[in-house]
């Protein structure tokens, strides 16, 4: 895939280039610079690329080999950060270290929105907590995942509480490299919250592993966001195909 990559890097700054709203003209020049200089700096295993597989489709962004600016180069790839350093992934020490994607990340926007991911990450200590979730352009909290080290909760406005239906719990995972297959749909007047345990083209994705259905909430997001408290993150892939298959449970 490295042959993509100066394609993949020229299409980021042609639109980056047409946002003159952003900039102005000489500081554009200036921001687009930094972040040419940032992506060609970081080798093949660090950027995005297609990716197809039992799940659908969607974009698989590979933080573990990334290095220098983090702010630049994830501006380069679609992410809004503060206060994210690369250490091995993305690297993260507060609920104040986050990234958000700067544009819809919606794997249905036709009717009810939907949106679902994959995430690879490592917990740092027992206090570690990963928050994944939908947020708004007005605000950063919306319906998702509070993941700590030995389960999830939903996560409503940014509290936190216990998937009713089906709780999300496993042995600790601490320092251990763990993989979600996260979704989250718009349903009725409420949301349904939903994963499992592994990759999502290998889960069963007619039968959810946790969930949550029918919380109380108005999903007003479009993008995706990650909060990580003492969390790396070394992957992360953004559906544009809805995951999962079940029906709901009533």
């Amino acid at each position: 895939m490295k042959f993509l990559q100066p394609i993949i890097i020229f299409s980021i700054l042609l639109t980056l280039g047409n946002c003159a709203e952003l900039f102005s003209s000489k500081d554009k020049d200036n921001n687009n610079d930094a972040i040419l200089a940032a992506l060609l700096s970081n080798s093949g295993t660090c950027g995005q690329s297609a990716r197809s597989g039992a799940a659908g489709t969607g974009t698989r962004y590979n933080f573990f080999g990334c290095s220098g600016d983090a702010t630049t180069t994830l501006l380069g790839l679609g992410f809004t950060a503060q206060n994210i350093t690369f250490n091995g992934g993305l690297s993260g020490t507060s609920d104040a270290s986050t990234i958000v994607t700067r544009g819809s990340s919606l794997s249905s926007s036709g009717g009810s929105k939907k949106a679902g991911i994959e995430i690879t990450y490592v917990l740092n200590n027992a206090s570690s907590i990963l928050k994944a979730n939908l947020p708004s352009e007005a605000s950063i909290n919306g319906p998702g995942f509070s993941i700590f080290a030995t389960g999830a909760n939903k996560l409503v406005n940014d509290a936190a509480s216990a998937f009713d239906d089906k709780p999300a719990s496993w042995s600790s995972s601490v320092g251990v490299e763990k993989i979600l297959c996260l979704e989250v749909h718009e349903e009725g007047t409420g949301a349904h919250i939903f994963g499992w345990e592994g990759s999502c083209d290998t889960v069963n994705r007619n039968s959810y592993q946790f969930e949550q259905e029918d919380v109380a909430l108005a999903v007003s997001g479009d993008r995706v966001a990650l909060k990580l408290n003492n969390v790396v993150v070394k992957s992360m892939t953004i559906y544009s195909s809805v995951i999962g298959l079940g029906a709901m449970i009533r």
